[in-house]
């Protein structure tokens, strides 16, 4: 079965990111331990809300909790020991009480996609009960490049 890749739009606000890999990231091959690549993950959506003005740390004064609810990832090649990653991400999906992230990992500047990955989340109000994505929330996340993220961003018209 081959993995199907969803890959942003030309519209789609796309972050990037950098990761130095540790020593403690690797196995005794010094490979980077498959377990570590969701935490870079993590990494990466941290710093797109970061991108679109809105670090979690907001998302969260503002009561909205937003929990893994389903991860994946395709390994064509490893990372190893001192590689630098970078991490390009995007929102490829929101819908009422969900969006989706997309991850690609390349090592550093070439072009080639070493590893995709997504992750899915739900929203949460505090009381850890599912809600609807607030509409100030859905404005930042939507993955077209729209008037609300333009406004994040401080970009085009």
């Amino acid at each position: 079965m081959t993995k199907s890749v969803i890959q942003p739009t030309v519209d789609t606000f796309v972050s990037t990111s950098w990761y130095r890999v540790l020593y403690v990231d690797t196995d005794n091959m010094q490979i980077v331990n498959n377990s570590h690549y969701f935490r870079f993950f993590e990494q990466a959506r941290n710093e797109h809300l970061r991108q679109l003005k809105m670090p979690y740390s907001e998302v969260e004064k503002r009561g909205i909790r937003t929990p893994l609810t389903e991860t994946g990832a395709h390994f064509y090649s490893s990372f190893h020991y001192d590689d630098l990653i970078r991490i390009e991400s995007w929102i490829s999906q929101v819908k009422r009480a969900s969006f989706r992230f997309e991850y690609f990992l390349y090592l550093d500047d070439s072009p080639n996609v070493k590893v995709t990955g997504f992750t899915v989340h739900a929203t949460l109000a505090e009381d850890l009960k599912v809600v609807k994505i607030p509409d100030w929330l859905r404005d930042i996340i939507s993955p077209s490049l729209g008037p609300a993220q333009r406004k994040y961003l401080n970009v085009g018209p």
